[in-house]
C-alpha cells in the first residue's frame, strides 16, 4: 500500500488575511481534510467539492488525529487542520505521539500558524517585544493546581503574560483566583488588555488594569495579555520595552499558592 502523507496545518486565528501561503496550499492540495467543525468552517473558502472533509466535535481530538492518519497510511494527502498554530494548544502534539507510536507511520509534516496571542500583541502594539509567556488556564485536561503552579513560576518573572482559555460559564473562580494572585505581585496598576476575537469579525479590544479588569468580560474567546515590568503606553499602543527593570520580589506570590 503506497504511504501518503499528513500536514497538521495552522489556519490562524480567524480570518484569511492572517492565514499562511503554506497553509492555503497544504489545504488546496489535500486529497481529505480532517478537522473540528467550527475549523473546518474557518477555510470552507478553500475547498473543493472534490476533496473529502472529516468534520469533528469538540472532545474528539483522539478520534481525529486517528483517522488523519489513517488516511495519511492508506496514500491519502491529508490536511488535519487547527485554528492558530497547531503546535500551541492544537493537534500538533497529540497527533504526532500517536504517529510516534505506530509500526510504520505515515510522513507527518506540521505547517506553522499565526497565533492569538501574535494577533492580539499586533492589535495592541509590541506587548511581547520584550519576553514573555503563553499559558492556558483551561483546567480540563490538566489539573487547576499544575495550571497555578505554573503561573506562579512565571508571575514573579515580571514578564509578559499571554492567558488563553481565561474563563468560560462553567469556570468562573479560576480567573478570579489568578487575578488575586497577579495583583499581588503585579500590583492593581498593572496594564492588561481584553482581546476578544482576535483576527475575527467580532474583533474587540478592551483596556483595563488588574485592579478594574470585569471577570465577566472574559470569556473563552478572549485572550487575556498582561504586560509585563518592561511595559509601557506609547500613545494608543502597549509595548514592551527590553530595559532593564528592578527584580520582583516573588515571596508575597508563593505564600498565597494553593496546594
Amino acid at each position: 500500500m503506497s504511504r501518503g502523507v499528513l500536514l497538521i496545518v495552522g489556519l490562524g486565528p480567524g480570518g484569511p488575511d492572517h492565514r499562511t501561503a503554506a497553509a492555503v496550499r497544504a489545504v488546496m492540495e489535500a486529497e481529505v481534510v480532517v478537522g473540528y467543525g467550527p475549523y473546518v468552517d474557518q477555510c470552507a473558502d478553500l475547498l473543493d467539492p472534490a476533496q473529502e472533509v472529516v468534520r469533528g466535535a469538540m472532545g474528539e481530538e483522539g478520534a481525529r488525529a486517528d483517522e488523519a492518519l489513517d488516511r495519511a497510511a492508506a496514500g491519502a494527502v491529508v490536511a488535519l487542520v487547527s485554528s492558530g498554530d497547531a503546535g500551541v494548544y492544537g493537534m500538533a502534539a497529540r497527533t504526532l505521539a500517536r504517529a510516534a507510536s505506530l509500526a510504520d507511520p505515515p510522513r507527518v509534516d506540521v505547517v506553522p500558524g499565526v497565533t492569538a496571542a501574535l494577533a492580539a500583541g499586533a492589535l495592541l502594539g509590541a506587548p511581547f517585544a520584550d519576553d514573555f509567556a503563553v499559558l492556558s488556564l483551561s483546567d480540563l485536561h490538566l489539573e487547576w493546581p499544575v495550571v497555578e503552579r505554573r503561573l506562579l513560576g512565571v508571575a514573579s518573572s515580571g514578564i509578559a503574560l499571554a492567558l488563553y482559555n481565561p474563563r468560560s460559564k462553567a469556570r468562573t473562580w479560576q480567573l478570579d483566583r489568578v487575578l488575586a494572585l497577579l495583583v499581588q505581585v503585579r500590583g492593581a496598576a498593572t496594564a492588561v488588555a481584553l482581546v476578544h476575537d482576535a483576527g475575527r469579525e467580532a474583533e474587540a479590544i478592551e483596556r483595563a488594569t488588574l485592579g478594574t479588569i470585569d471577570p465577566e468580560h472574559v470569556t473563552m474567546r478572549t485572550l487575556l495579555v498582561v504586560a509585563g515590568e518592561s511595559g509601557r503606553d506609547v500613545g494608543p499602543w502597549l509595548v514592551a520595552l527590553r530595559e532593564a527593570a528592578p527584580p520582583v520580589d516573588p515571596a508575597p506570590l508563593r505564600a498565597e499558592a494553593s496546594t
